[in-house]
Parts: C-alpha cells; structure tokens; sequence
C-alpha cells in the first residue's frame, strides 16, 4: 500500500543521512514526504498501482494533487521540485513518475 512505499523510501533517504518529512503539514492538505538536499527541497507524491489499475491515470491522479494542494508552494527554497510517483504492486519497483 502507499503508506508502506513511503516509510520504505522515508527509510531509505534517512540511511542516506538525510532527514525526511513525512506527511508535512500545510494549509491544504499533507504531502506524502518531503526532503531537502542541499540546496533543493524535494516534495514527492505517491500513488499504488495494483493488478488492473491504469498507472497512467495513477500518476494523472498525483500529479493533480501536487497541483490543487500547493504542496511547497509556501517554501523559501529557490529549488523547488515536486514529483509524482506511481509504484507498481505487481512489478515491485517505480512505474512511472513526472515532474510537475
């Protein structure tokens, strides 16, 4: 499911020695997980993809909710970059991504 896809890539990143944010708080809603490296602050948005979902329309769905809930919008970091994400049960890894 989405929750375990973001705490496994949470994991990841902090075993990276970087720090996080899951479910970040906003005015409109709570982004799936945020990280900053660097000078570049990371917003990703994830969706599941199971057995006959269309991914395509899974990562449409991210997308537009990067969009409509402004995630980072508020952010004084010059490098904003969001990402949808669309993570396949059936083939286990990252199916499709975009950059909004």
């Amino acid at each position: 499911d989405e929750a375990s896809v973001r705490a496994f890539t949470q994991v990841y990143f902090a075993g990276a020695g970087l720090e996080p944010k899951v479910e970040h708080h906003t005015a409109h809603g709570r982004s799936d997980l945020e990280v900053k490296v660097n000078n570049r602050h990371w917003i990703l948005e994830f969706k599941v993809s199971r057995d006959q979902e269309n991914p395509d329309q899974k990562l449409e769905e991210a997308v537009e909710q990067l969009k409509l809930k402004g995630y980072g919008d508020d952010s004084s970091s010059e490098n904003l970059i969001k990402v949808a994400l669309v993570f396949s049960l059936e083939e286990r890894k990252f199916i499709r991504w975009k950059e909004v």
